[in-house]
């Protein structure tokens, strides 16, 4: 008798699975499209904690599609490709198509583009042999072994594309849309609006994967997903929130697997008064009780972040940022700022228990400082309308290295883009946050430094710049948890496995996969009507 095929809810499949396409749609279909049947160049080895959490080692990256790299003198990166992989359409893989991925990219002007050229500067792809390529930088990248972990541009099949090309459409966008061209474990065999069927390559270069199946099923309900995993068959779950861990970690026939991953943060709207006045952000960075917010908002499991690049990236400051918990300091710094009698704002944030459990620890925390809030479900905003204060739990990078980190998440807020003269938005991306000229302009300079000590001189500048700001309130550190009911084959969950990598590493969100929350949730605070 067959194995069952293991099953995967998410909220939805969608359409749409280029993830290079200028009409991206985000679906956790596409997602999970990317992590099974697309790979990498290569992929993080994997530590950890004394708590058991796992983290990504960016400095020890293990070859999966290419098999060695060297940083040449000038900065110029060599990348050796693995030979005799076959695709999912039996085509050879080889350097042109690598090559031809960063052309489509570039073509295109999407998000893989931005990340590649505008924030890497890789300024062209040579290729200098059948399976080796010249990356050329415009200024030395010394982390740019963490991008072989990214999947844009998407390490393609261009032969399988090219023979679905069209006088109107010559990169093959609609085709790539409903068909997958990669190299991955797995190959998509069925797709409807319910359900995508991914079935194992016995040629894989790793060997054939385990398990022959993967069901992802789309899910209306975020309960009935949950609840697949009391059931007798194989399920996994991406992406559950700190109060579903707490309650699966009882469980003692599931496997919880929790990575280092993602921060929240309070972000806010500095252009707008009273927070153009940074004495007021200051203070309400010193009003905020970190510890309990990481203890009781996040059940504890949160660690402190120190900011703005993520504690897995190369060049995470050590030192704490300069804002504990000081309300004395802070009330000082209302009253300098010419709000000794308080103020009242706005604060937006998404009704879901833990954001809501920070939200009532801050409005008391502030308030004895003189800050009243008032309280909006965020996902009720117009769209393209930023909040004075907006409390943001979950993000999630395609990867993590300390440049992109800060290029991702900060102008000083999220994301630092476009730089001065560019465009508006990138491909369909259009972020509505405020940018803060004075990072702009030390980001772009950062970019073009060729001097290597000057260069992490300026990372480390750029850094406090941001704190020092006050634009972005750093909460904490926060998981990204994959739990596996007990028929899962062990293989599956491997940190070095495709699925872990690509949900963990590349794409750790927890609203990326999971069927959304329910509209009304019991509230901790009262949201206004």
């Amino acid at each position: 008798m067959a194995e069952p095929e293991v099953v995967v809810p998410v909220g939805g499949i969608g359409r749409h699975l280029d993830n290079d396409s200028p009409n991206y749609e985000f679906a956790p279909g596409l997602l999970l499209a990317v992590a099974l049947a697309y790979d990498s160049l290569a992929g993080p080895d994997s530590v950890r904690d004394a708590g058991g959490v796992l983290s990504p080692d960016f400095t020890r990256m293990r070859p999966r599609l290419a098999v060695g790299w060297r940083e040449e003198e000038n900065g110029d990166w060599l990348v050796d490709l693995r030979p005799g992989l076959a695709s999912h359409a039996g085509n050879e893989w080889t350097a042109q198509d690598v090559a031809w991925g960063f052309e489509k990219a570039a073509a295109q002007g999407v998000m893989a583009w931005w990340r590649i050229n505008g924030v890497v500067g890789v300024q062209r792809v040579e290729v200098t042999g059948r399976y080796q390529l010249r990356f050329h930088l415009r200024a030395p990248y010394e982390t740019f072994p963490n991008w072989l972990l990214s999947a844009p541009p998407y390490t393609v099949d261009s032969t399988a594309i090219r023979q679905n090309v069209t006088d109107q459409d010559p990169w093959g966008l609609e085709w790539l849309d409903t068909h997958v061209a990669g190299w991955g474990p797995y190959a998509l065999v069925d797709m409807t609006s319910e359900h995508m069927l991914f079935e194992a390559r016995p040629d894989y270069w790793a060997g054939p994967p385990d398990p022959a199946r993967l069901d992802v099923r789309a899910f209306p309900d975020r309960r009935a997903a949950l609840d697949l995993v009391t059931e007798n068959l194989p399920v996994v779950l991406l992406g559950t929130d700190p109060d579903e861990t707490a309650a699966l970690l009882r469980a003692d026939d599931l496997t919880v697997l929790r990575t280092w991953a993602g921060h929240a943060s309070v972000e806010i709207d500095f252009t707008r008064p009273p927070f153009d006045d940074i004495r007021v952000r200051h203070a309400l960075a010193l009003a905020t009780p970190y510890e309990q917010i990481r203890a009781d908002g996040l059940l504890g499991m949160a660690r402190p972040w120190n900011g703005p690049v993520k504690g897995i990236s190369q060049w995470y400051p050590n030192a704490p940022i300069p804002y504990g918990h000081q309300p004395a300091r802070a009330r000082e710094l209302l009253a300098q700022a010419g709000y000794g009698d308080g103020l009242a704002s706005d604060f937006h944030l998404e009704p879901q228990p833990a954001s809501q459990r920070i939200a009532a620890i801050l409005a008391q925390a502030w308030r004895n400082i003189g800050v009243e809030l008032t309280f909006h479900d965020v996902t009720q905003a117009p769209e393209g309308w930023l909040p004075p204060l907006f409390l943001r739990l979950d993000c999630g990078h395609n990867l993590s290295e300390p440049v992109y980190d800060i290029s991702h998440d900060y102008a000083a807020m999220n994301p630092l883009l476009p730089l001065p003269g560019g465009p508006p938005h990138v491909g369909n991306w259009r972020p509505r946050w405020n940018k803060n000229p004075a990072v702009l302009d030390q980001l772009a300079d950062l970019l073009v430094t060729t001097d290597r000590a000057v260069r992490r001189r300026k990372v480390d500048q750029l850094q406090r710049s941001i704190i020092d700001f006050g634009s972005t309130i750093f909460l904490a550190e926060t998981q990204q948890v994959t739990v596996a009911s007990q028929h899962v084959p062990p293989a599956l969950l491997d940190p070095h496995s495709r699925l872990y990598q690509a949900t963990n590493y590349q794409n750790p969100k927890p609203d990326y996969y999971l069927p959304a929350r329910p509209p009304t949730v019991a509230p901790t605070v009262a949201f206004a009507r």
